[in-house]
């Protein structure tokens, strides 16, 4: 489909079922092999799964992810596909994570000192990193990462550095809900993208006609 550059957001905000059908199948692929990864990295058996992708306004973002307090990896991805890429979990959820991941009783870990984050910063990088890499095999392009960063911070502080940039571009995002397993405990979680749009456009046509 042959469209302009003005309605590049239009043609991202109304993705169509099929669309998002094939982008869930090729991040459940990425999610499928970064919990074979966070598996062997901790010892437990890992689970995650993507079951829901949303596009909507930036402005809503934090009304769907919580506008609580978000520990938050972030990776800017480049090359053929230029996205900032965010992974964000609840602070509870943080230390929660950590408690199962290293066998202590629930209720252990308190505080996010320099262990628990360095745990979660690598959680968040297997994670992007496999969804990013799970585009770039099944597609055939290059997707550049920058090293991973964390923060600490309400979303709508965290998300600045995204607006900043793609806000120039574009109002909307893509939103994947994140579920994730650890020893058989439950954690949802988020996984936020915010592509620019005519990159998005390519990346699209790209996985629509390699399916159609």
């Amino acid at each position: 489909m042959d469209i302009v550059a003005e309605n590049i957001e239009e043609y991202v905000k109304n993705l169509d079922e099929f669309a998002k059908s094939a982008l869930l199948e090729t991040f459940n692929i990425g999610a499928s092999h970064a919990a074979t990864a966070l598996s062997e990295m901790t010892g437990r058996e890992v689970n995650i799964s993507v079951p829901d992708l949303k596009v909507v306004e930036i402005k809503n973002v934090p009304e769907i992810v919580g506008e609580d307090v978000k520990v938050v990896v972030y990776i800017e991805l480049g090359k053929d596909f230029s996205s900032h890429a965010f992974f964000a979990a609840d602070y509870d959820d943080v230390l929660r994570m950590f408690d199962v991941i290293m066998g202590n009783p629930p209720g252990t870990t308190t505080e996010l000192d320099d262990m628990v984050k360095s745990s979660f910063m690598e959680m968040g990088n297997i994670l992007i990193s496999a969804f990013a890499n799970a585009l770039s095999q099944f597609l055939g392009i290059t997707i550049e990462q920058t090293p991973p960063a964390l923060t600490i911070d309400f979303l709508p502080a965290i998300l600045d550095l995204a607006l900043a940039d793609i806000g120039k571009f574009c109002d909307y995002t893509i939103i994947l809900q994140t579920d994730i397993k650890i020893s058989g405990v439950e954690f949802e979680e988020h996984f936020l993208l915010f592509p620019k749009p005519e990159d998005m456009k390519k990346i699209l046509e790209k996985l629509l006609g390699g399916l159609a």
